[in-house]
């Protein structure tokens, strides 16, 4: 028999149970769409990850102590260096309240507003000491308009003392280096010169960017370590170790999404078994006759391996299809809930095409067992039977 003769008898086998062909290829399509929605989200979720990193954290190294320590002139110092682009000097503190509500106070020199993306809502940027930008949560909350004065009172740490220190609202922003450590809502920034001054900390800062000129991570790696052992109580972080650190986590949560791929494919595979036992139970007085009427047990095997490959093939492409909805499904939810990060969804020719391989893999292993024994069916033994 030729190979369109059993491809034909294969669809009209098919078509004959259809109600069972389409049962198992919904157990395909499910995995294949599960597939395919988990791991292009998470492959969205890590570019989305990296790209708001690079964003929040676009120098390549970052020192930052709880309190205000670290002289300003190290900040100088290090800009001297060999290989050293720019280093900008701040102070953050995130102890701050304003009507009796935590807001994070950002201090930073006026000529690297622009360095720090600072999101302007309205108004314009503080231009002198005692003037400062608010969020617009904080704007929103305290019902503060631009031109008002709000009073911040920060905890100097000297025996529960605090200053409080007045600041002129010139404008409102919504975001500001994406709110790396924390520092997501109520933000103030004001020139570093207001804290400096109304904290008595003149010359000091606790935060540190520093940004190469180049790549370079041998040296990166050294001042890191410099910078540690010179400040034991600041933190230190590189970007490169963030990105690091960030891919392992989403390495773990992979992996856990891939055990629940496993498992669907698990009961796919059953699903498919089924499928061909059944079949090939149901259909041994047709395999006698046509082993009698001199059919090979490959062209047997094969009018059976041809429909689990069409109901495999057909579910994986559908179960792709859908797999993709699904992953903008899930962006659309995430946007609807407003939260934080939008994961994009990227297409990944070569996923679906694993995918796709690993589908028909799963349905034919499954089918191995029932295809085996077709070939110990003997045609005098049924037709005698029948």
């Amino acid at each position: 028999m030729s190979l369109r003769t059993l491809f034909t008898m294969s669809i009209r086998n098919l078509s004959g149970r259809r109600t069972r062909a389409i049962l198992t290829m919904l157990a395909i399509i499910y995995s294949v769409a599960l597939m395919i929605t988990l791991e292009t989200m998470t492959y969205g979720f890590k570019i989305a990850i990296t790209s708001e990193v690079e964003n929040i954290l676009p120098t390549d190294l970052m020192v930052y102590s709880q309190s205000v320590s670290i002289p300003e002139a190290v900040a100088q110092v290090i800009a001297k260096l060999p290989h050293v682009s720019y280093v900008v000097p701040a102070i953050i503190i995130s102890t701050a309240q304003v009507n009796g509500h935590a807001v994070t106070l950002i201090g930073i020199p006026s000529q690297y507003f622009s360095y720090f993306e600072v999101h302007m809502e309205s108004g314009s940027l503080p231009m002198s000491n005692g003037e400062a930008i608010i969020q617009d949560t904080l704007a929103q909350r305290d019902n503060i308009s631009i031109g008002d004065t709000i009073y911040v009172q920060v905890l100097t740490g000297i025996q529960g003392g605090s200053e409080v220190i007045p600041l002129k609202v010139t404008g409102t922003f919504s975001s500001i280096l994406g709110g790396f450590l924390g520092f997501q809502l109520n933000m103030i920034v004001t020139p570093i010169g207001t804290l400096q001054n109304d904290l008595s900390d003149e010359g000091f800062i606790n935060a540190i960017f520093i940004k190469l000129s180049q790549d370079n991570p041998t040296y990166l790696n050294q001042l890191a370590t410099a910078l540690s052992e010179y400040f034991p109580n600041a933190d230190v972080y590189e970007q490169k170790s963030v990105l690091s650190s960030i891919s392992n986590a989403l390495s773990m949560v992979n992996l856990f999404f891939v055990v629940i791929i496993a498992l669907s494919l698990l009961v796919t595979g059953l699903s498919v078994a089924n499928t061909a036992i059944m079949n090939v139970r149901e259909r041994t007085r047709e395999i006698g006759i046509l082993k009698a009427l001199g059919a090979s047990n490959s062209q047997v095997i094969l009018i059976f391996l041809l429909e689990i490959l069409l109901i495999s093939i057909i579910g994986s492409v559908i179960g792709i299809v859908l797999g993709i909805a699904g992953a903008y499904l899930a962006r659309y939810i995430m946007i609807r809930l407003n939260l934080p990060i939008i994961i994009p969804v990227i297409l990944l020719p070569t996923l679906y095409v694993y995918s796709l391989i690993i589908a028909i893999a799963t349905s034919v292993i499954a089918s191995i067992p029932s295809l085996v024994s077709i070939t110990k069916i003997r045609p005098m033994e049924v037709l005698r039977i029948e």
